[in-house]
């Protein structure tokens, strides 16, 4: 029937006509945002679960601390181990499991971040997640509610899904001990290089040679193949650094002169402890941000990289 013919129905009809437009109920399912601050905890401390790499642990450790200044209770952090690392098509990621697929984290890479977190006043203890009982899930970020990720404040993703979690992410949320450690005699008055094999920028053809005529400044923190690959590209004959644990590794940072680095592990520590920085924006990821805060600095392209670079080695 024309929609012309049934109006004319309608009209002209002296009975009540039922039409059944076929509509449907649609059942729409959806986790909203919540207030982590609120919800019940049975115990003294509250369990927190997270399930990806160290980098993303540093960056939710502000929401941690802020949760801790809220409920004043201190936070058992749970990570889950061998969670696959889907990060995106062609990336390289060096930790793996025991069948040699990528992962977020093992057990090597745990026991390394370990120190780090359970350093922090509002930490407890850190444990392997082995099904117990969870208070907040810091994963609901990931493909539950939504966040923009990749893009956008790796820190503030976690805000967006606990709004009472939000904090300054220009300020300070992992505190090192005043007293300086060893390692920071190995990178004083050094500049830190850390490029890994991921989240770089694939867009402009960045040179690095002109890091050469800094070399005996330089130090390379990384694991030994971006170490071997770094170097080989650039011609560049620079030290690796070695530290114990992530923690070593924080205060390797602080030690130094500043940080050059893509968007790794490295860069989150040094934001989360303060330190100077400059960083290689990933242009299809951007999710640590530049400017904000002192001594952070980013770059796209050539010009940026060395003038950042060569300002922030004369300043510091």
């Amino acid at each position: 029937m024309k929609l012309k013919e049934l109006k004319e129905l309608l009209n002209n009809s002296d009975e009540d006509i039922e039409i059944d437009l076929g509509k449907k109920e649609v059942e729409i399912q959806a986790i909203i945002p919540e207030m982590a601050t609120q919800l019940p905890v049975e115990g003294v401390c509250a369990n927190i679960k997270h399930s990806c790499n160290p980098g993303d642990i540093v960056a939710a450790l502000i929401a941690t601390k802020k949760y801790y200044d809220v409920t004043k209770r201190k936070v058992n952090f749970l990570q889950k181990l061998n969670h696959p690392g889907n990060y995106y098509v062609g990336a390289t990621h060096g930790t793996t499991d025991e069948h040699g697929s990528m992962v977020c984290m093992n057990q090597h890479i745990y026991n390394m971040i370990k120190p780090l977190v359970e350093s922090q006043y509002y930490i407890n203890k850190m444990d392997v997640y082995e099904g117990q009982k969870i208070d907040l899930d810091f994963d609901t970020i990931r493909g539950k509610v939504f966040v923009n990720m990749p893009q956008g404040s790796i820190q503030a993703w976690l805000f967006y899904a606990y709004p009472d979690l939000y904090s300054d992410i220009s300020k300070q949320w992992i505190f090192l001990e005043e007293q300086k450690r060893q390692i920071e005699e190995v990178t004083k008055n050094k500049v830190i290089i850390n490029f890994t094999e991921r989240y770089r920028n694939s867009v402009i053809m960045l040179d690095y040679f002109f890091l050469r005529k800094y070399a005996p400044d330089l130090i390379f923190a990384g694991t030994e193949i971006e170490h071997f690959k770094f170097c080989s590209q650039w011609s560049l004959n620079i030290p690796r650094l070695e530290v114990k644990d992530f923690l070593d590794l924080a205060y390797a940072i602080r030690g130094a002169k500043f940080l050059y680095a893509n968007q790794s592990l490295c860069w989150n520590i040094s934001t989360a402890i303060g330190s100077p920085r400059v960083l290689e924006v990933c242009n299809f990821a951007q999710n640590c941000m530049p400017f904000y805060g002192d001594n952070n600095v980013g770059y796209f392209h050539q010009a940026g990289a060395e003038y950042y670079f060569r300002t922030m080695y004369n300043s510091l």
